[in-house]
């Protein structure tokens, strides 16, 4: 069946004028991915952009230049209900975890330089699976998932090698963060003064490809940049272009060039595996990691919201994938996939044993995406932000028509909820709210949202916007990082006298679990 790039993008309006990119012909919403009896295992390229609104590409519509990665949509498959996490620590545990955020107790996490928080080293990353499978793997760009000691850190969780930083809203010209310096090569700083960081990004990852490899063996390469989240910083050509051309004030001029200048990284990336004759044999996957925000300059039209919120705009992103001879290019999927399905879903489709040892809460939807449309997605998903000064939650539920957001805000004496709920199919954009309607569905939809928050850990991870007293940051990230040598071996018990299985583990009801698991 044939659609209109517009209908796909389920509530968009038709504009006039000239536009570029895969939205010039129609998309095909069918069978999306052919596969042989036989094949050579696939390398895997993840690239993760950081806040990119859903109408800020090309093929969306956008009139900010994405050429690149317009192509990979048109060479590709366009995940139309690709859901992630409101917030950027959450979507990446989940990314490399396949395990729900809220159990992890990194739902509410953005871990600050101040912040010695990280996903538990008791955790499964997915590097770790395709390094036993006969991977190399490697991580250009934003780790965010833990800074302070070496079991937290790339090298640690089954990368290779590792070129980035590892804590978030880096200057993007002299790579600080709380005027410490954090970039870093395997744990060792390195210099790029000046150079604009989406262009570090790109190079590197090109330079993994060309000069770093090893050509014998299949990759997995992680490129999760820092564009275009804050800080706002373009290079001023950039910046020039859309000043002039588009007249955008600030912040909007600039939010549109780091779009612009991440897309030529992208486009960098993409013709160096083509250069190298890689492209047929790999499967490259391009997203967002929650919605963009608004007030720097991002559009999530049709959708509602953004960043920090779970209406469908701080958590339905774009999302897209392409394999050469395998995925049908043109073509768009209107089934529901998330952030926790990635990892399963690659190990099927690279054909590598999983190493985790827990219960997944993300599912494998390579076969489900072969046949488009046969075996939707089963089971609830879940999303949640916290504002870091108020004790305020924005929470949901999305089921398989409803979708319940509740916004909770914990004052001194009281607790108010606001209910939203929508009929998420034949409303995507969120406008009419029917929660007066369906006080039942709003009750049952509460109880879930209820229980899964008990789930999060007493000494989970919420953002701290500010420092603690006293706390000054290092002058050089890299070396602050606390050798495992120097480490306790067991971070717990001897604090609790090996009372941790017996009691820790006891939950608490709606005020949740006394620890992680």
């Amino acid at each position: 069946m044939a659609v209109s790039a517009c209908s796909l993008l389920l509530g968009c309006q038709e504009t006039t004028g000239e536009k570029t990119g895969a939205s010039d012909k129609p998309i095909e919403v069918s069978q999306a991915i052919r596969t042989t009896a036989a094949y050579e295992q696939p390398n895997i390229v993840i690239l993760l952009a950081d806040d990119l609104g859903w109408a800020d590409l090309g093929f969306r519509g956008s009139d900010i230049e994405t050429p690149n990665i317009d192509k990979l949509a048109r060479d590709g498959l366009i995940l139309n209900r690709f859901y992630a996490m409101p917030i950027c620590t959450p979507t990446r545990s989940a990314l490399m975890t396949a395990r729900d955020p809220m159990k992890l107790g990194s739902i509410y996490a953005g871990f600050q330089p101040w912040q010695n928080g990280g996903v538990s080293p008791d955790e499964h990353f997915m590097p770790e699976t395709f390094k036993a499978a006969g991977y190399q793997t490697a991580m250009v760009g934003k780790w965010h998932l833990g800074h302070t000691i070496e079991p937290l850190v790339p090298n640690s969780r089954g990368f290779d090698h590792f070129f980035g930083h590892l804590i978030t809203q880096i200057d993007y010209f002299d790579y600080t963060v709380a005027n410490g310096y954090d970039l870093q090569e395997n744990g060792a700083s390195v210099r790029r003064d000046g150079q604009y960081m989406t262009d570090v990004h790109g190079a590197e990852a090109v330079r993994y490809l060309e000069k770093l490899r090893d050509p014998d063996k299949p990759f997995f390469l992680y490129v999760p940049f820092l564009a275009p989240h804050s800080p706002m910083q373009a290079p001023a050509e950039l910046e020039d272009k859309y000043k002039t051309r588009q007249n955008r004030p600030f912040p909007k001029r600039t939010y549109a060039a780091m779009v612009d200048s991440l897309d030529q990284a992208v486009g960098e990336i993409l013709d160096s595996l083509e250069a190298q004759g890689l492209a047929e044999n790999t499967l490259v996957f391009f997203f967002s990691d929650n919605g963009g925000l608004q007030a720097f300059g991002a559009d999530n039209s049709p959708y509602r919201g953004g960043k920090l919120q779970t209406f469908e705009g701080g958590v339905r992103v774009n999302a897209l994938m392409r394999w050469p001879g395998h995925i049908e290019p043109g073509t768009a999927t209107d089934d529901v996939v998330s952030v926790l399905d990635v990892f399963p879903t690659f190990a099927n489709a690279a054909g590598v044993s999983m190493g985790n040892s827990k219960e997944l809460d993300g599912q494998d939807r390579w076969q489900a995406l072969m046949d488009t449309g046969e075996d939707p997605r089963t089971g609830d998903l879940y999303f949640a932000s916290n504002s870091p000064i108020m004790d305020k939650y924005h929470v949901s539920v999305l089921e398989e028509r409803w979708k319940l957001v509740q916004i909770i805000d914990h004052k001194s004496a009281s607790t108010d909820v606001q209910n939203f709920l929508f009929d998420i199919n034949a409303d995507p954009a969120e406008k009419k709210n029917l929660a007066e309607t369906n006080p039942e569905d709003v009750a049952r939809m509460a109880d879930k949202i209820r229980k899964w928050r008990a789930l999060h850990p007493i000494n989970g991870v919420k953002v701290a916007l500010a420092p603690h007293p006293g706390w000054r940051a290092p002058k050089d990230y890299a070396k602050s990082v606390i050798p495992a040598s120097e480490l306790q071996e067991d971070y717990l018990d001897s604090y609790t006298s090996g009372m941790r299985g017996k009691i820790l583990q006891k939950r608490h009801g709606d005020k949740g679990r006394l620890s992680y698991e």
